[in-house]
Order: structure tokens, then C-alpha cells, then sequence
């Protein structure tokens, strides 16, 4: 189970986020542009501290809440003007949040609980987030989910086999259909194609640009690894889930979580670790 005191946890976000404003910078890109990564940071830390200190059962009340939330939040994005037709944020003020990059992992809380919640309820909301996606669209954010889910959708540990396999279905089918949503939005040099200035820098960069990626991905690596399978299927949706939002630069406009200019996939990270460690082999009660 992953430890609070592991100085890793609050580094590789700080330092994933540092590459990608330097390589910016570099290029013209105002260093104001990653201060919402910076806030996201401290944040997400100061409530990933907040959940997983004390007993968990003093905090029952994020996992009966945070799933709510979450699907409300990517619902409310819809309200929003958008951007081309194209409604994947909350505006505040100057700052656009994508609400399904930053609080979609709550929906994993409601899954993981053990009788908080009803699995049907659970997993019904992750069909509605999965719908919402459709509707603003966000191919990257479906395929994520999608791909997340799975692992908790087989083995039997989370719902019926029978119920698993047309619930992985039914989000998988709902992802491809996403894909062929129209997108018009341009990639921003900061936000979408900060690899290729982070490249661009040359070898230093990159190497410390790969540390900082492999210090994001270890806290499901090492749930993976767990001999709790409940554990262990989630780190493996942990993995799945940001390598999916990582990649999907590579096919589209899509933005690069952390290393990018954006509070919505830091507070991500720091909302899936949190679900990492609440839920770990022993149940903190």
C-alpha cells in the first residue's frame, strides 16, 4: 500500500510540471501559463493529506459524495459556452478547468467502497460520465475511462462476470463513438504539444522529462503489484487510465497531463493516488 511519507508522491507532479514550464518558456510561452499546474499542486496534495490521514471511516462522507460530485461536475460543463461547440471545462475567471481530467477519478471511490455503495449505482454513474463525454465530446477522457475500467469490470471482484463484460461493452462502444464526434480545436504549443518543445530542448530534458514521467506512473505500478487483487486491479486501471490520456496526444488535440499547461489532470493525479491509498489491501478503518 502506498505511503504518505513517500517524498516521490509530491515531487514527480512538481517536477513534471517544472520540465514542461521551462521547455515552454523557452519557446515564448509566458510562465504564467502553468500557475494553475502550480495551485493544482499544492491542492491536490493538501487533499490527498487531508483524506488519507486518521481513519478512513472519519472520512466516509468523500466516499459517499466525491462520486456525486464528479458526475455533476462533468454534467455542468455543458452549461458552459464551450469553445467551437466544444464543452469540456469550467471557466473560472480567466482559468479554464477540464472538470473529467480533474474529478473523474472520484468515480472510482464509489466502485472501491465496501457497502458505502450499491455496485449498480456505483458503475451507473460511470455510464453517465461516459455518456457525458459523447455529448461535450472528449475522445481522450472516454477511451481513458473506458480502458480504467476493464480491470475492475473482469475477475469478478467488483460485479458479477455477466454484468462486467456488457457494462465494459457498453463504455468501450460509447468511447468509439466519441471518436467520431467532430473536434475543431487547435493544439496549443504549451498544452497539447508540450512534448515535442520538451524534445526539442534536447537530451537533458528529455531524461528528466522520462523521470518525472515514471515517478507519475509508480503509484499504480506498485499497487499493481499488490497480492490484493482488488489492490492490484486498480493500479492496473490507475496505469491504463493516464497512459490513455497521455497517449492520446499523439492522435489528436489533446492535452498532456501534468507535464502540459492545465490544473484539470494534476488535480487528476493527486484524486487517483488518493483512491490508491484509501483502498490499499487493508481497509482503513
Amino acid at each position: 500500500m502506498l505511503k504518505v511519507s513517500q517524498p516521490w508522491m509530491f515531487i514527480a507532479p512538481t517536477l513534471a510540471t517544472c520540465v514542461g514550464l521551462m521547455a515552454a518558456s523557452a519557446h515564448g510561452v509566458r510562465s504564467g501559463a502553468f500557475l494553475p499546474n502550480l495551485v493544482a499542486i499544492v491542492l491536490g496534495g493538501a487533499g490527498f493529506l487531508l483524506l488519507t490521514r486518521g481513519s478512513w471511516a472519519s472520512h466516509r462522507w468523500a466516499e459517499r459524495g466525491l462520486p456525486v460530485f464528479a458526475c455533476l461536475a462533468i454534467a455542468a460543463t455543458l452549461a458552459s459556452p464551450g469553445i467551437e461547440g466544444v464543452h469540456r471545462w469550467w471557466s473560472l475567471g480567466p482559468v479554464r478547468v477540464n472538470a473529467s481530467a480533474a474529478f473523474l477519478p472520484w468515480l472510482f471511490l464509489g466502485i472501491l467502497s465496501r457497502g458505502t455503495w450499491n455496485p449498480r449505482l456505483a458503475w451507473g454513474l460511470v455510464v453517465i460520465a461516459q455518456g457525458l463525454h459523447v455529448i461535450q465530446p472528449d475522445a481522450a477522457q472516454a477511451t481513458a475511462l473506458a480502458l480504467a475500467a476493464v480491470p475492475l469490470l473482469v475477475g469478478g471482484h467488483f460485479v458479477n462476470r455477466r454484468a462486467g463484460l456488457f457494462i465494459a461493452v457498453l463504455l468501450l462502444s460509447l468511447a468509439a463513438v466519441t471518436w467520431t464526434r467532430k473536434d475543431p480545436l487547435d493544439a496549443l504549443d504549451h498544452v497539447e504539444r508540450i512534448l515535442v518543445l520538451i524534445a526539442a530542448r534536447g537530451a537533458p530534458f528529455v531524461f528528466v522529462a522520462g523521470v518525472a514521467a515514471v515517478g507519475l506512473f509508480l503509484p499504480g505500478v506498485f499497487a499493481a503489484r499488490s497480492h490484493d487483487p482488488r489492490t492490484a486491479r486498480m493500479g492496473a486501471s490507475f496505469i491504463l487510465y493516464f497512459a490513455m490520456v497521455s497517449g492520446a496526444t499523439f492522435v489528436g488535440n489533446f492535452p498532456v497531463p501534468v507535464f502540459g499547461a492545465g490544473a484539470g489532470p494534476v488535480l487528476g493525479w493527486w484524486a487517483m493516488v488518493t483512491v490508491l491509498r484509501v483502498h490499499g489491501p487493508a481497509p482503513r478503518e
